[in-house]
């Protein structure tokens, strides 16, 4: 076909189809709350996933991940803010959905081949590779065939119907028509343009007087300023269509934050733009619980033009929240009655995205009196009580999260809530308020539990139970209600003790208190988890000084610096450990202590790296680096030692764009530029400045 000959409709086509193309991978990246990056390809294979997970200076907290996007238009790569050992099922793949969260995607009755058929973590998905192969442009997986199928059929479908409407546009008449299409387009032209002209006249005159009678009429709400806590109304109405007549110095109200302006993510929903603002306002009332603001905005600016009342009530947001989910979080009864009544589509059953309704955000938030009032009317009292999320979240689940003890009676006097259940992952209302650290909920949990028949030892999915959480969180006042229970001994699925996970967030107090009061601390302290690591190695990752050393006293033998020795699963000492983690006082400390073995100071993992190669990983960046070098070196360790493929620490540092640290190796270990100099040229290749850095270092030195 010659491009003389396409439709108008096919030349928009084409230029929106190059428009999508160039601006796919911004809005990519730009339709989480995290910060992805496209790839062409995901790594496939552990050291590869490693390298890129230092590259993009991701942790054990924010554990690097590289999936496809929601839409299957690209593969992303990410640092997971819910951490990097995150346990999935068999017979799915990965996705990051909504604003960022990791789906799974069936793949069991999809795939020819290349399922996951076992239970495996997400920082494991290169061992699965046909779940990282994915076709873009027909946004399929390549080993999900009916999908491919379908896509394609209807590809042809629709080249089939293009071709013949084009054939059919071509005819004898197209000139005489073009010549009417002209006529016709300039008197079209001519009328607009006067209309757009008297238009303008004209709301240039009534804007004013419009302006003018808003600021009149809002001034009583101005001048308490009792609900205005982060910009005033003077200013939304200023900001809605242009600026106002009034001086900088005659309202204060317009150096305060524009907080009304709309973000990227609020732009993309189904809201209508022009009222965007006035929603987000009302919205700011909602949770604020405002209810005076509220009602006077409602019925000055909604209640008069019934079109807008129930396109900007009923409207949600990118989570499928709308007015009602934020009026439930601000626990204001006065709002969510006057949504209600005015409601047509949204009911008190309506739920977001999630599947969460406005009784989860209620309790959620701890609003007593918000549930109370909800669950008056005993018609739709069950019925939301035995609600559910998409992932199997219930009230008393939500309400755990508050802590709100008194929420919780009220639920539990109603009857219909089974306090047993759990969520898609295993957690129980008792797990949940652990993990938030809420105390008094805990113990109102346990004092209650004859009637709630909680099992106390019950794990999650990783294998953990109530006691491994409270050892997460360091809370005493709750590991000492079941401190003498059996299950407070035991693993979780990787093989870690109360005291591993004690150790590793740094809880010193709750660390006496199991090593002074657990009847099970003779089972559990020389115990090691599935990688080798004892108490002392999670105390060397944790960087807390006095629990290491509270420790090192529990384990110690007749030869002092035996712990120092003990090894992992990989050969890591303690020494490697806190130097992986940039602890710096821990690798003082012990550093001093082996001022008489600097064999143990050079000891070598299993892949020949020593100490100083674990300093340039997991970048900080904060002056750790270049400390803990300068203490090592002082306690004799070998900066010219090289691994098993003939790295120093200045090539890694390379390989993993640890600039301070290269820095710092240049200008005060200069010989370290001589050593496998082809080794670091290709760890510096990935970066111009990299590799005239190394030219520059390698010129001064050998020209001596």
């Amino acid at each position: 076909m010659k491009i003389s000959a396409m439709t108008s409709s096919n030349k928009l086509s084409l230029f929106i189809t190059v428009f999508l193309m160039f601006g796919c991978r911004f809005i990519t990246a730009s339709e989480y709350d995290f910060d992805v990056f496209p790839v062409d390809k995901c790594p496939m294979s552990k050291e590869e996933w490693d390298k890129r997970s230092h590259q993009l200076q991701c942790n054990q907290a924010h554990g690097y991940h590289c999936v496809p996007n929601k839409h299957l238009t690209s593969l992303i790569e990410f640092c997971y803010p819910k951490g990097a050992r995150i346990l999935f099922e068999s017979g799915n793949c990965l996705e990051l959905a909504a604003r960022g969260t990791l789906n799974q995607v069936p793949c069991k009755t999809t795939f020819s081949s290349g399922c996951p058929n076992d239970v495996f973590f997400g920082l494991e998905l290169y061992k699965y590779p046909k779940c990282l192969a994915i076709n873009t442009e027909l946004r399929c997986f390549d080993a999900d065939v009916k999908c491919i199928l379908s896509r394609v059929l209807e590809g042809r479908t629709n080249k089939q119907n293009n071709t013949r409407t084009e054939e059919n546009d071509v005819n004898d008449t197209v000139k005489e028509v073009l010549i009417v299409l002209v006529v016709l387009l300039l008197m079209m032209l001519l009328i607009v343009f006067v209309v757009i002209v008297y238009l303008w006249k004209t709301e240039k005159i009534c804007y004013k007087k419009r302006c003018q009678k808003d600021v009149e009429e809002l001034q009583p709400l101005i001048e308490t300023g009792k609900y205005t806590k982060t910009r005033s109304v003077i200013a939304y109405l200023a900001h809605r269509k242009g600026p106002l007549n009034m001086k900088e110095e005659d309202s204060t109200s317009q150096r305060l934050p524009l907080s009304l302006i709309p973000t990227l993510d609020e732009l993309e929903s189904e809201v209508v733009l022009g009222d965007m603002e006035l929603l987000l306002l009302l919205r700011r009332h909602c949770v604020d619980g405002a209810s005076e603001n509220f009602t006077y905005l409602f019925e000055r600016k909604i209640l008069k033009n019934v079109t807008k009342s129930l396109r900007i009530i009923e409207s949600r947001d990118n989570n499928g929240c709308t007015l009602l989910h934020y009026a439930a979080k601000g626990g204001s009864k006065d709002i969510l009655e006057t949504l209600l009544k005015h409601c047509t589509e949204h009911t008190i059953y309506d739920t977001d995205h999630f599947g969460h309704t406005l009784l989860h955000f209620a309790c959620k938030y701890g609003k007593y009196d918000l549930c109370a009032y909800i669950l008056s009317d005993d018609t739709y009292c069950k019925r939301l009580l035995t609600k559910t999320s998409h992932d199997d979240w219930n009230a008393a689940h939500f309400t755990a999260v508050s802590g709100n003890v008194e929420l919780f009676k009220l639920l539990h006097g109603k009857g219909e809530i089974d306090m047993q259940s759990e969520t898609k992952n295993g957690l129980n209302i008792l797990h949940i308020a652990c993990m938030y650290n809420n105390t008094a909920f805990c113990q109102a949990l346990l004092n209650m539990n004859k009637e709630l028949n909680l099992p106390l030892g019950k794990a999650d999915v990783r294998g953990w139970n109530i006691a491994h959480y409270a050892a997460e969180v360091g809370n005493k006042d709750i590991f000492k209600c079941f401190i003498n229970e059996e299950f407070a001994s035991q693993k979780t699925c990787h093989g870690r003790t109360v005291l591993h996970i004690c150790c590793e967030f740094g809880h010193y107090e709750l660390c006496e208190l199991i090593l002074n009061g657990s009847p099970f601390i003779s089972k559990i302290l020389h115990d090691v988890d599935d990688e080798g690591w004892n108490a002392l190695h999670s105390a060397a990752k944790g960087g807390n000084l006095k629990v290491f050393k509270r420790i090192e006293e529990a384990l110690k033998s007749v030869d002092p610096l035996e712990v120092f020795r003990k090894e992992t699963f990989y050969n890591e000492t303690v020494l490697h450990i806190c130097c992986i983690h940039k602890n710096v006082d821990i690798c003082r400390y012990i550093c001093n202590k082996l001022k008489s073995a600097p064999e143990i100071v050079n000891k070598q993992s299993t892949n020949l790296w020593t100490a100083a190669h674990y300093v340039a990983v997991e970048i900080k960046q904060d002056g750790s680096e270049e400390e803990i070098i300068g203490v090592l070196v002082q306690a004799g360790i070998d900066l010219k030692s090289q691994s098993n493929l003939g790295k120093t620490v200045l090539t890694v540092a390379f390989e993993y764009s640890n600039d301070n640290l290269i820095r710092y190796l240049l200008d005060n270990h200069k010989e370290l530029v001589n050593i496998n100099p082809a080794k670091l040229r290709e760890a510096a290749a990935h970066s111009k400045i990299y590799e005239r850095m190394l030219q520059i270092a390698l010129q001064k030195e050998n020209s001596h």
